[in-house]
Formats: structure tokens, sequence, C-alpha cells
């Protein structure tokens, strides 16, 4: 077989692997997500907006420390195609140390914290969730491998399995009457799961890391590692600024709300970006210096995203106040109004996230970094001084849909240039579905209130019914090519 006939085979065998990636990728993310959404729902009955708020600070300030857990050099074993087994045993011992240093770092930390939300309640909670970093740092480095290896059926089953353990305990825990405790032993019992599956077979089906540290074999991976823990931690706390300075400013219950509002917005978003894009960065990464193969690939990976958020989020803006009072019960209609808003701002960022794995891929972990530190103060400053003129939550969303929509068209036209991806047809195509989805979701609201329903329950049943109906016949006449290429891996 010829060079050619070489290389078409390994794209094709490249394609039956991220098809089949994207499949276990894609009924993981459907089974953790019904399980965190039964959460969610079950424990909004028994925690009040206050708690919400507490429990949103919790995650911030996890989520934050967690950025630095490999020093972000865990991803450069992804990126580097040719690591050796001294650089992984040096990367595995690195994140040893890292998790210790963190869950040192956090317990002295917590106090600070507290006196700075004024909240005695968040001290226990904090120090317990600071062993998580020990525990993930155990396997973390597996975790990583498997996606190197595009082994997504494995990593499936190990999230489906946490996420039904966590949700067992905090749901246990919430009807006895926990409180926040109940999302802090689930997420110490999912992350205990987690990491003992992960260690248990990444030992048998990886390596097993010698007794060695050698900071001359990391050399390589440092330059790429240090931007991406930089542009990690710094996207992490972009995106979370909003809530931080609600708490601060507006207090914990007007962040409970907000919050919860935007967990609604964030699920689709958290959920399915991530199974298109765990699949598509080791997939950019191969063929990282084919321009024609990158284009195709990130298309594909855009208007994947655009036929299934949009409509989702679509559906949440127009139909919001009847999926909370279902989903919440009575008494978070204020988070209804805000996730009107917010639902635009999701649309937005889905098409905005695939750019960040497409620049890593390629090693260009700075211009995330340097990105991502200008949309950190941009919108700490915008929020910040929105809430001192005008101290009302519902001001956040409509100052993040304006940054979003100005600042989104120059992260574009950056990677429109650094990657060299042809923008046109992704554009048309997102802005052609934004356009129908909502169409749709306008038709169906004006065919519910004119049968005048009335019960929410009944209400979304036919409205989802009616919706999901009309967009499938969209589909089926209008993408049908989108859908083949989807189904048979042909990019």
């Amino acid at each position: 077989m010829d060079v050619h006939g070489r290389s078409k085979k390994k794209l094709m065998n490249l394609r039956l692997q991220a098809l089949n990636g994207a499949k276990w990728a894609a009924l993981s993310m459907i089974i953790v997500t019904l399980f965190q959404l039964a959460q969610l729902f079950i424990l909004a009955r028994y925690l009040s907006p206050a708690d919400f708020g507490l429990i949103a600070i919790l995650m911030v300030v996890m989520g934050f420390a967690q950025s630095f857990m490999d020093m972000g050099v865990s991803n450069a074993i992804i990126h580097n195609q040719r690591i050796t087994h001294n650089q992984l045993s040096s990367l595995y011992w690195l994140n040893i140390a890292s998790g210790l240093f963190l869950f040192i770092a956090l317990v002295l930390m917590a106090p600070i914290i507290v006196d700075f939300y004024a909240s005695a309640r968040l001290l226990k909670p904090l120090l317990l969730l600071s062993a998580i970093f020990i525990i993930v740092s155990l396997s973390s480095q597996y975790q990583v491998l498997y996606k190197k290896e595009l082994m997504f059926d494995f990593i499936a089953k190990v999230e489906i399995s946490s996420a039904a353990f966590g949700f067992i305990i905090a749901v246990t825990l919430a009807i006895k009457g926990a409180g926040i405790y109940a999302i802090v032993f689930a997420m110490l019992a999912k992350s205990s799961l987690s990491s003992a599956l992960y260690l248990q077979f990444g030992l048998r089906d990886h390596h097993v890391p010698a007794l060695l540290y050698k900071h001359g074999d990391l050399k390589e991976l440092y330059s790429f590692g240090f931007y991406q823990m930089g542009e990690r931690s710094i996207n992490y706390i972009s995106a979370n600024i909003d809530k931080l300075i609600i708490g601060k400013v507006l207090g914990m219950q007007a962040l409970g709300f907000y919050n919860m509002a935007w967990q609604m917005i964030i699920f689709p978003l958290s959920k399915i970006n991530p199974v298109v894009n765990n699949v598509a960065f080791p997939v950019y990464a191969k063929v990282q210096d084919d321009t024609l193969a990158l284009n195709k690939y990130y298309a594909i990976t855009v208007k994947t995203l655009s036929l299934i958020t949009v409509p989702l989020l679509a559906y949440l803006s127009i139909f919001s106040f009847e999926i909370v009072f279902i989903a919440f019960g009575p008494g978070w209609e204020e988070a209804a109004s805000l996730i009107t808003i917010l639902a635009y701002v999701g649309i937005l960022k889905a098409l905005a996230n695939p750019g960040g794995a497409i620049l890593l891929a390629q090693g260009y972990a700075n211009i995330g970094f340097w990105w991502n530190l200008l949309w950190l103060l941009v919108v700490g400053i915008g929020i910040y001084s929105t809430l001192v003129l005008k101290p009302y939550v519902e001001m956040v969303p409509i100052v993040l849909l304006a940054l979003s929509i100005s600042f989104g068209l120059i992260w574009h036209y950056i990677i429109s240039r650094v990657a060299k991806i042809h923008y046109l047809g992704i554009a048309i195509h997102f802005i052609k579905v934004i356009a129908v989805s909502f169409i749709i979701g306008w038709v169906v609201k004006f065919i519910i209130n004119s049968i005048q329903v009335e019960m929410e329950l009944i209400r979304l049943l036919i409205t989802g019914a009616i919706y999901l109906f009309i967009y499938g016949l969209y589909l089926i006449l209008f993408e049908k090519e989108i859908i083949n290429q989807i189904r048979k891996g042909e990019h």
C-alpha cells in the first residue's frame, strides 16, 4: 500500500474511532445529565435559595483550585504524540504533589474565604471538600490517557457509575435534612469511586509509574502546560466571576436564584459540548498540521453543537417559567426571568467553545490564556460597575449578553486567522439554526396560548412534543447532509 493509501486508511480509522468515542460520550452525557438534573430538581425542594448560593461559592472555589491540579501539563500528554514512560512517571508524581499542595492551600485559605463572604457556614464544607484534591490526584493521569487513546467507552462507564453513586448519596442526605452537606458528601463519594476505578484499571491498561521524578523530562511540556494551567484557571474564574460578584454585592439569596438559572443554561453546554470537544481535541491534535482536515472537523463540530444546543436553549428561553415551576416548584420565579436572557448568552457560548480546543490542539495555549485574562477583566469590571449603580441581579444577564456579542466577534476572528478556519459557511449555518429554533418556539407558544392550557405540566408536555416534532421535520428536510456525516463519520 502506498503512502497516500496508508494515510487515507489512517484517517478513516481515526474517523471511526472519533465516531465511536462520540457515541459513548453521548451515552454518558445523557445518563449523567439525567442523574444531575434529577438531583437538582429534588434538592430544590429541600434546600433554600440561600443554600444554593453557598453551594455556588463552594463550586467556584473548588473548580478554581482544581485548575492548578497538575500544573497544566496533563493535556500536554494528548498534544504530545511521543511521550515517554519516564515523562509519564514524572507527571504522575507531579499530580500527587499538586493534590497535596492544593489540599493544604485550601485548608489555609478557607477562613479568609469565609470572612470575605461573612458566612461561617462555608468553613466546614470547604475543609471537607479539600480532600477531593488528594483523591483525584491519584488517578487523574489515567483519565487523560484513556481520553488520548479515544477509549471513551471506559470513561463513560466510570462517569455513569460515579454519577449514580453521588446521586444516591445526595438525595438520601437531603431527605434526611443534611442541607448543603448532601452536596458535599455526594461530591466526595463521586470523586472517590471515580478515582478508584481509573486507578485500578489504569495501572492495568496503561502503565505503572516508576519511582522517579526527573524535572528535565518535563521541560518540553512546561511551556505548553503553564499556559494551559493559566488559561484554565483564568477561564474558570472568568466563567464564574458573575457568581463571585453577585454573592459579595447582593448576597447569597440573589446568588441562589442566579445560580439555579445559570445551572439550567449551562447543563446543555456542560454536558453536550464536552461530548463533542473531548473527542474533537485529540482528533484535532492528530491532524494539527492538515489545514483541510482541521477545517472539516471544526465545521462538523460547530454545526453538530448548534443543531443540539441551540433548540434546547431557545426552548428554555421561551418556556422558562413553566420549566422552572415544574423543575424547582413554587418560589423560584425570579430564576425563570433570568433564564429568558441567559439562554442567549448560552447560545453564543456554545459557538465560541470549540475554538479553544482547536487552538490548544495546535499548541497555542498562550492565546487562550491572554484571551481569558482579557475576558475576566472585562466581565468583572462590567458586572461589578453595573451592580454598584443598579443593584439588581436581573442586570447581570444583560451585561453578559452585550459583552458576549461584542467580544464573540473578536474571538472568532482570532480563530479564523490563527487556525486558518473558514467561517462563512459555519456562520450562515449557525444563524439559520438560531432563527429556526426561536421561530418554532414562538409558533409553539402561540399555539399553546390559543388553546388556553393552564396547567404548567400539561403545557410543557404539549409544547415539548410539538416543538420536537416541528424541529425534527426541519432536520429531516433541511439538514440531511450534516446528519449523514454525523451518522457515518464521513467528514
